[in-house]
């Protein structure tokens, strides 16, 4: 009995001494640095999913809350409009799109996890590029889907609002990674909403 308590006691003081490494182990949530990240992901507006990315600079003002800018570049967004003389009929087509915004990560930390969730809140400026595009749509009557001949769209730099939340891993002190949905809506001729999913590191110096 004597030598099982022994054992018992060895095993529980070293169960014990493990736990100062397995905190040093996690991630300290850190004010007052500095974080550079990139990005990848795809974006949906009103058709189909299209690939995107961009990159961000964030600060870490305090352990919860994280002031950002951020750019980002999106090929192709889906826009839509009325189509003149075709009543119930509306046309699509895709632009790329520019998108520079600032706000802020709301960090929500977990004692001893590297895995941290936060929420996303930006505002910013979308620009558009004038270029000749070529739209399409479905004639209500027939059913077919009829080519309109390519026609200009103007430039035009418009405010938008965008929100989300994510994930953060922290692989090292320094290093991690982040996955993050977020939702935007424009304002402008084309107020239609569409969302972006994205995956990609952080450096925090």
């Amino acid at each position: 009995m004597l030598n099982k308590t022994s054992s018992l006691t060895l095993v529980c003081m070293a169960a014990l001494s493990g736990v100062p490494a397995a905190a040093q182990n996690a991630p300290i949530i850190r004010q007052g640095v500095v974080e550079v990240g990139g990005f990848v992901g795809a974006s949906y507006g009103i058709d189909k999913t299209r690939i995107m990315g961009g990159g961000n600079v964030v600060y870490s003002l305090t352990r919860t809350f994280m002031p950002f800018v951020e750019l980002s570049y999106f090929p192709g967004i889906g826009r839509s409009e009325s189509v003149t003389g075709v009543p119930g009929a509306v046309e699509t087509w895709s632009i790329p799109l520019t998108d520079f915004n600032a706000g802020f990560h709301v960090r929500i930390p977990i004692p001893k996890s590297r895995i941290i969730p936060y929420g996303v809140v930006s505002a910013g400026m979308i620009h558009t590029p004038q270029r000749e595009v070529s739209a399409t749509f479905t004639d209500p009557a027939s059913g077919q889907v009829i080519t309109v001949p390519p026609f200009e769209v103007n430039a035009s730099t418009n405010f938008a609002v965008s929100g989300g939340a994510g994930l953060r891993y922290y692989a090292t002190e320094r290093l991690g990674f982040r996955a993050e949905f977020k939702a935007y809506r424009p304002t402008g001729a084309y107020p239609n909403m569409f969302y972006r999913v994205t995956g990609g590191f952080f450096y925090q110096f």
